[in-house]
């Protein structure tokens, strides 16, 4: 009888203490909760080791990461929010003030020549405008979750020739030219052929906005290499390229949201390809590989 209650006494003693200890936890728990910081990398600690405290500790800090990870893409969120209003609302205002301006001049002026001249510069900068707002709604599309795609087989050359000659006047006022070079004048590949028709201006209009010489195309299997000479390599971050809103010119003067380059490489690679950009020397080389051979094809232009 002795032996059996030294024995219920000892398991008492045994449960007071486990309680005690759950007790120490919980309120342990309790402190390190009421000093956490959604900036803190601390984690809840546990000192039972029995395993259903451990897989209860394990489960709120995975808890405590996921809130975490939630705030930290709200905050940076935000921040992209502030900095593409900012953006496109420098953008947008460049065009609208010079427009005003010269709308200024004309009221200004009773000389027939100069209100021609001042209200041609007008529609111009018009156009920009409208220009810049088609760029930022493609892109607000590109960036949803819906963006119709037709794929089918795209003949290559036929339609960078197309595209090719609506610049032909930009070429001559620049005193520029393209030059082609295909080894395989029949090559197809997979995309949407209205989309991919973007994608070649944007390149060939970033080519005529920022680079200069000779603009080099040059087909290697089912990919495409545009290259030319910049004015300032040193300030060119190939691996910044096509992030919305890049230019090396941090001031953002010209006409252009400097989203050309992101939508081109939406557009790839909804497509199925793959685009990216490498500097050699004074040359800015972009590179596409489309969807027909993609993995062998970038392992061919390196």
């Amino acid at each position: 009888m002795l032996i059996l209650i030294c024995f219920f006494g000892i398991l008492l003693l045994f449960a007071g203490f486990r309680l005690y200890l759950y007790g120490k936890q919980m309120r342990e728990w309790t402190r390190q909760l009421q000093e956490l910081s959604p900036q803190s990398n601390q984690r809840l600690t546990c000192f039972v080791r029995d395993k259903a405290t451990k897989a209860l500790c394990l489960e709120m800090n995975n808890y405590i990461d996921a809130q975490q990870k939630a705030v930290l893409k709200s905050q940076e969120a935000e921040r992209e929010l502030k900095y593409t209003i900012a953006c496109v609302s420098h953008d947008i205002r460049t065009p609208l003030t010079g427009a005003f301006g010269y709308i200024q001049l004309f009221e200004k002026t009773s000389d027939e020549k100069k209100q021609k001249k001042y209200g041609t510069i007008v529609r111009q900068k018009l156009v920009d405008l409208e220009q810049l707002l088609d760029e930022l709604f493609l892109y607000t599309r590109l960036t949803g979750d819906a963006f119709p795609m037709e794929i089918s087989k795209v003949r290559l050359l036929p339609l960078l020739c197309e595209v090719l000659n609506e610049f032909s006047l930009s070429f001559q006022e620049q005193e520029r030219e393209p030059l082609l070079s295909f080894e395989d004048e029949t090559i197809e590949v997979l995309g949407d052929k209205q989309q991919l028709r973007r994608v070649f201006q944007n390149l060939i209009s970033n080519a005529l906005a920022h680079g200069t010489g000779t603009l080099y195309i040059e087909q290697k299997g089912a990919s495409l290499v545009f290259q030319n000479q910049v004015p300032e390599p040193e300030k060119l971050h190939p691996e910044w390229l096509f992030q919305r809103f890049y230019r090396t010119d941090m001031s953002r003067q010209g006409t252009h949201a400097g989203l050309g380059l992101s939508i081109a490489r939406e557009l790839v690679e909804r497509m199925g390809g793959q685009i990216w950009g490498e500097r050699k020397d004074t040359m800015l080389c972009i590179k596409i590989a489309f969807a027909v051979r993609m993995k062998q094809e970038k392992e061919n232009l390196k």
